[in-house]
């Protein structure tokens, strides 16, 4: 489908104020990405724009949370994503890795865990996948914040955080892979 100047003019038009509007896209970097695993992507009209994204793959190993935290620092650094950004997205990854690899049974494991994070024009969307025992984080009990320490029950707090710090959480089992979807604004 081809359009005439006016309509190439509209969509431009639509484009801009799409840009101009979106805080998350102000902050963007100009798409150098001094590493390897970082793609540009086109942007998805009907949806969102994806301005960029990253992935990588850890090994069920505690040894992998300074990697998971370097990732995290480059992709957030790289965009100016600001330092409340990456300390949110690090305490949420941590906590999904570390309960994959300590309760899920994915210690040990080569490539036991995925990770994706996206600059969209509302946030940073998270694809998170690890290979351990199905867990639906979504349902599990919220703790009772308001019992002593002697009266509440061990764990759980980490996946609360998690329900804090992001928005749109959805859940899947698929084959053996654990996914969770969410997005941290900025």
């Amino acid at each position: 489908m081809s359009l005439d100047p006016a309509g190439r003019s509209a969509c431009a038009t639509v484009w801009a104020n799409r840009i101009t509007s979106s805080r998350c896209l102000a902050r963007a970097s100009t798409g150098r990405a001094g590493g390897v695993r970082l793609k540009l992507h086109t942007p998805v009209w009907h949806n969102q724009a994806i301005l960029t994204d990253t992935e990588f793959v850890l090994h069920g190993s505690v040894g992998e949370l300074q990697r998971l935290a370097a990732e995290t620092a480059t992709f957030c650094r790289e965009h100016s994503l600001g330092d409340e950004v990456e300390f949110d997205l690090n305490l949420v990854l941590e906590e999904l890795f570390t309960n994959a690899v300590s309760h899920g049974e994915c210690a040990g494991m080569e490539k036991a865990v995925q990770v994706r994070l996206q600059l969209l024009n509302d946030g940073v969307h998270v694809e998170y996948a690890d290979r351990g025992r199905p867990f639906d984080p979504l349902t599990a009990p919220e703790p009772n914040l308001d019992a002593s320490l002697e009266e509440r029950r061990v764990g759980g707090l980490g996946v609360h955080l998690v329900r804090q710090i992001m928005r749109d959480l959805e859940y899947r089992r698929a084959g053996d892979w654990n996914r969770i979807t969410m997005r941290r604004p900025c």
